[in-house]
């Protein structure tokens, strides 16, 4: 009987030893889920910033787009132009 108290008294206290050791982790795995959402937070704030400035650049680059095709049709009608000129007056 008092073998059995014992081997049930140790147990116990092993008991308690993996379940403050348990605690432990899971206190642990709690902090580090934390600092996961706060990263996963930040990159997704990060992303949003990069797909703002993407559709600036892509806004930017099109109307740099539109002005090349606007000065090259001014410039190939200006060279039209002359061309006719330089045609008609040498005829």
């Amino acid at each position: 009987m008092h073998n059995r108290l014992t081997s049930a008294a140790e147990e116990l206290a092993s008991n308690k030893e993996k379940l403050v050791m348990q605690n432990n982790k899971l206190s642990d795995y709690e902090q580090q889920i934390q600092l996961l959402r706060k990263q996963i937070q930040g990159l997704e704030n990060e992303k949003e910033k990069d797909k703002r400035k993407i559709a600036e650049l892509q806004e930017a680059l099109n109307r740099a787009r539109e002005v090349e095709t606007a000065v090259f049709v001014s410039l190939l009608s200006s060279l039209m132009w002359s061309i006719a000129l330089a045609v008609s007056t040498s005829l």
